[in-house]
C-alpha cells in the first residue's frame, strides 16, 4: 500500500495545469487537495477561447469525481479562505492561474511552503500575456518556473524550471500555448517527485537586475495596429494577436477588421513611400488583398469582422486605406486590462 505523504495541498486557480497537477497527486497517493478558484464570471472569455482546442479547465468534473474539494470565492485573501484552510487541515499551497494576487496573509499561514507556477523562464518574463510578448519580441521558445510565492510579482527564489523551443517557423499564440502544456506537466511532475521524496525543497535566488516585467494584453484594446511600423514589426503583432485570440484589428471605412493571417510579400521588389501605409492596392484572385506598409507590401489572407471569419477581399476594396485612429492607438499603449474587466464584455459573445 503507498504511505500517504505528509503533506496536504490547497491550489489557488483554475487552468488546465491545474488539472493535471490534481490527477497528479492522487496518482501518488496524496490526500484530496483542497482547491479553490474565482467565481465562473471570472473565467468566461477562457471558456470560449480554449474550449476549441482541449485547453480548457474541466475542474469541475474531477471535483464530481471525488478528485478534489472544489471551492469558488470572489478573492482568495479572506477570512472565508482562512476558514477552509483550517477545515481542510492544509500544510502546502500552489498557486496555477490564481486571479487574483495572493495577499501576505495567506502567504505567511503556509509558513514558507506556498509556491506559484509561472509561464516563463524567471527571472526573464515576469508578468503576464507572455505568449504575445514572446511573438512581438522574436522568442521562439517557452518557459516555465514553479517558484516560493512572495508579495512580489513574480519574485521569489526559483524551484524547478524548463523551457522548450517553438519549432515553428511563423508561430502563433496557439503553438505556444500548447507547448506550454507539455511543459508545465513535465516541471509540475519534477515538483511532485520533490514534494513525495520529503528532501529539501531547492530554492534558488532570482537576480532581478535580469527581469523583465510585461503587463497583461486584452487584444480588443491593446491589439490595434499601428500602420507606421515597419512591415516585420506589424507581421509579428498580427501573429501575436492571433489564434487563440480575437486577432489584431484596424478599421475600413468606421468598420473594425481583425487580421487573423498575414504575410510578407517577399517576392515583390516595389518599394513605396510612406504617405502609401495602410493603402489596400490589390485584391488577388484568392480574395486575398496587398496592402502597402512601411515601403513593402502585405499579403493580407484571412480577416473577420464581429467574430465571423471571412475573406478580406469580399470586403476590402482597392482606392481605400486601413487606418487606426490616433487616440486608440495612444490608449492601447497604456491599458492594463485586468481579467474581471475582460470576462465582462465576454456577454455578447454568448448573445
Amino acid at each position: 500500500m503507498m504511505k500517504k505523504n505528509k503533506y496536504k495541498f490547497v491550489i489557488f486557480g483554475k487552468i488546465i495545469h491545474t488539472d493535471f497537477f490534481i490527477k497528479l497527486l492522487d496518482k501518488w497517493g496524496f490526500e484530496k487537495p483542497l482547491v479553490i478558484i474565482s467565481l465562473d464570471n471570472e473565467y468566461h472569455r477562457d471558456e470560449r477561447l480554449l474550449t476549441p482546442y482541449n485547453l480548457y479547465s474541466k475542474i469541475e468534473d474531477l471535483a464530481k469525481d471525488g478528485l478534489c474539494d472544489l471551492y469558488k470565492l470572489e478573492s482568495v485573501n479572506n477570512n472565508e479562505t482562512i476558514k477552509l484552510l483550517d477545515q481542510y487541515n492544509v500544510n502546502i499551497a500552489i498557486s496555477i492561474n490564481c486571479r487574483n494576487i495572493i495577499k501576505k496573509n495567506i502567504i505567511d499561514y503556509f509558513d514558507g511552503l506556498i509556491f506559484n507556477l509561472h509561464d516563463s523562464y524567471l527571472p526573464n518574463e515576469r508578468g503576464g500575456a507572455l505568449n504575445t510578448w514572446r511573438i512581438l519580441n522574436g522568442i521562439n521558445e517557452v518557459g516555465n518556473t514553479i517558484h516560493y510565492l512572495e508579495e512580489g510579482i513574480d519574485t521569489g527564489p526559483v524551484v524547478v524550471q524548463s523551457k522548450v523551443k517553438i519549432e515553428k517557423q511563423q508561430p502563433v499564440t496557439i503553438d505556444y500555448l500548447i507547448a506550454e502544456k507539455t511543459n508545465c506537466e513535465k516541471i509540475l511532475e519534477e515538483f511532485i517527485n520533490i514534494i513525495k521524496s520529503e528532501s529539501d525543497i531547492p530554492s534558488k535566488e532570482q537576480d532581478n537586475d535580469s527581469s523583465y516585467y510585461y503587463p497583461r494584453l486584452y487584444t480588443e484594446i491593446n491589439g490595434i495596429i499601428n500602420w507606421d511600423w515597419d512591415i516585420e514589426s506589424i507581421e509579428k503583432f498580427i501573429r501575436a494577436f492571433s489564434t487563440p485570440y480575437p486577432g489584431a484589428f484596424t478599421y475600413f471605412q468606421n468598420k473594425k477588421i481583425n487580421i487573423l493571417e498575414c504575410r510578407i510579400e517577399s517576392e515583390n521588389n516595389n518599394i513605396f513611400h510612406p504617405f502609401s501605409n495602410g493603402k489596400i492596392v490589390t485584391v488577388m484572385d484568392d480574395k486575398s488583398v496587398r496592402v502597402i506598409v512601411g515601403g513593402k507590401s502585405l499579403i493580407i489572407e484571412k480577416i473577420s469582422i464581429d467574430g465571423k471569419h471571412m475573406l478580406p477581399g469580399d470586403i476590402l476594396s482597392i482606392k481605400y486605406n486601413l487606418y487606426s485612429p490616433l487616440d486608440e492607438l495612444v490608449y492601447a499603449k497604456n491599458h492594463v486590462p485586468s481579467t474581471l474587466s475582460m470576462n465582462k464584455n465576454e456577454k455578447k459573445y454568448s448573445e
